[in-house]
C-alpha cells in the first residue's frame, strides 16, 4: 500500500448501470430506455454504422428520437456544434451507434449536456466501448478527455462479428496491452509510491490473460472468442472507472503508440501500434525483472494475423527506437519500465523480439 494512502473515506465510483453482451441485444434498446426513464434521445452515428445497425435501432425507438446526427470529423468543434444545435432541446440521453470515434464524440457530448449515454458499438477496436475516456486527434496530435462513463452498454455480437477483421485484431491488441500496463502500474507503486488499486488492476489483467491462454486456438470470428474479447474490452473500461484514470489499461505500450502519433510515423491503428509496443515492453519487463512472456504475446498476435513487425505498419527500425525514446517525454508523471532503460536496452528489445530485422 502506498505510504501516501489515507484511510478515511469510501471512494465513489461511476460505472455503467447496465451491460448487455450477446447475440441480438440491440433489440432491447427500447426496454432499456424505458427502464432508465429516458424518453427524449438523440442518436449519434456514422453513415456506414447507420446502414449496418443504426437504421433498425432507430426504428425500434422512433417515438423517443428527437434528432439524429452523423459524426463526420470527430473533434471538440463537432461536439460543440452538436451541443449548440441541441441547446434548446429537452434531451435526456445520447445514443451512440458506431465505432470508437462515434462513441467518443457521444461520451463527450453527453457529459457536456449532463445526460445519459448509451453505448452501442458496431466494432470492437478498443476499450472505449465502456470507458470514461474519449480519444481523438486535434491538429494531428492525440488528445484524451475524461468523460462520464456510459449509463448502458449494448454489445451485440451479431453486429460485431461482421465488423472488419482488422478492427477486431486491433481490439485484441488493445486488450492484451493490459498485461504490460498493469506491470508498469505495479512498478510505479513499488518505485515511486504511486497510488494503486488491486481490484482495478485485476479486472483489467484477468481477461487479457484469459485471451492469451487461448493463443493456440484463437479465432475472433468465432462467437465464443469474440465474446471473450468484447467482455474483456468492457471490463477494461470499467477498470479505468474504478482506478479514476487510464492506468490499468495504459502503460509504456500506450505511450509508444501516442509517440508514433505525435511524430507522424507509420500507418497503424491504435490497437496495432499498442500491440507491437506490448511485445517490446513485455520483453523489457521480462529481461529486467524476470516476469512476463513476450513470446506468448507475439505468438497470440501472429495466430490472429495481427501485425507484429515494424514493416507491417510501414515503420523503420530508427522510427521505432525514436518513438520509444520520445515516449519517455509523454505523461512524465506516469512511471513505466521505459524510465528504467537506456537506448541500448531498447535497441536490444526491438531486435530480440523480431519487431525489426
Amino acid at each position: 500500500m502506498p505510504k501516501k494512502f489515507k484511510i478515511g473515506f469510501l471512494k465513489s465510483i461511476e460505472i455503467p448501470l447496465i451491460v448487455e453482451l450477446g447475440e441480438g441485444v440491440r433489440k432491447r434498446v427500447k426496454d432499456i430506455l424505458n427502464y432508465l426513464g429516458l424518453h427524449n434521445v438523440v442518436i449519434l452515428t456514422g453513415r456506414k454504422s447507420y446502414e449496418v445497425a443504426g437504421k433498425k435501432i432507430e426504428s425500434r425507438i422512433s417515438e423517443s428520437v428527437l434528432s439524429r446526427f452523423f459524426v463526420e470529423k470527430p473533434s471538440i468543434n463537432e461536439v460543440r456544434n452538436f451541443a449548440v444545435k441541441l441547446s434548446y432541446a429537452d434531451v435526456d440521453a445520447i445514443v451512440g451507434i458506431g465505432g470508437g470515434k462515434v462513441l467518443d464524440v457521444g461520451k463527450i457530448l453527453a457529459t457536456e449536456l449532463n445526460v445519459a449515454f448509451l453505448s452501442i458499438p458496431t466494432v470492437a477496436s478498443h476499450d472505449g466501448i465502456a470507458s470514461p475516456v474519449a480519444s481523438f486527434k486535434e491538429g494531428g496530435k492525440p488528445v484524451s478527455i475524461s468523460t462520464n462513463p456510459p449509463a448502458a452498454v449494448l454489445a451485440d455480437l451479431v453486429i460485431l462479428r461482421h465488423s472488419p477483421i482488422r478492427l477486431l485484431r486491433a481490439g485484441y491488441g488493445d486488450l492484451i496491452s493490459n498485461v504490460t500496463a498493469v506491470k508498469d502500474w505495479r512498478l510505479a507503486r513499488d518505485v515511486v509510491d504511486e497510488e494503486y488499486n488491486e481490484v482495478a488492476a485485476s479486472i483489467a489483467e484477468m481477461p487479457a490473460n484469459l485471451m492469451l491462454s487461448y493463443a493456440d486456438k484463437l479465432d475472433l470470428k468465432v462467437i465464443k472468442h469474440l465474446e471473450m474479447l468484447v467482455r474483456g474490452l468492457i471490463l477494461s473500461g470499467v477498470a479505468i472507472s474504478l482506478a479514476g484514470s487510464s492506468r490499468p489499461a495504459s502503460g509504456a505500450e500506450h505511450k509508444f503508440s501516442h509517440a508514433l502519433d505525435y511524430l507522424g510515423y507509420g500507418e497503424g491503428l491504435h490497437g496495432e501500434q499498442v500491440a507491437i509496443g506490448t511485445i517490446i515492453v513485455e520483453f523489457l519487463h521480462e529481461r529486467k525483472y524476470g516476469v512476463g512472456d513476450w513470446e506468448l504475446i507475439k505468438k497470440s498476435l501472429e495466430k490472429i494475423r495481427a501485425p507484429t513487425t515494424a514493416k507491417e505498419l510501414s515503420l523503420t527500425k530508427d522510427q521505432i527506437i525514436e518513438a520509444l525514446e520520445y515516449a519517455k517525454k509523454i505523461r512524465r508523471k506516469r512511471y513505466t519500465i521505459l524510465d528504467e532503460v537506456e537506448k541500448g536496452d531498447i535497441k536490444i528489445a526491438v531486435e530480440k523480439t523480431g519487431v525489426v530485422n
